[in-house]
């Protein structure tokens, strides 16, 4: 008797398991991801600092050149 409650059990049990399985590599890929975001972003942001401070450091000069002290 396969249509039993018997014979679904186990299936269910084991269909239960492979969500699980599922869920966790889905965690893991979610951490992963942020982790790459967070350095990309790191990354973007001391990149945007250094353009400040090229750029400030090139109007200060020019303001020195003008006598603007």
């Amino acid at each position: 008797p396969s249509g039993g409650p018997e014979g679904a059990a186990p299936l269910l049990q084991l269909r239960e398991e492979q969500q699980q399985l599922e869920l966790g590599r889905r965690r893991e890929q979610l951490q992963e991801a942020q982790q790459r975001l967070r350095e990309v972003a790191l990354e973007a942001q001391q990149a945007q600092l250094k353009r400040l401070r090229q750029t400030s450091e090139r109007c200060w000069g020019n303001w020195d050149k003008l006598g603007g002290t």
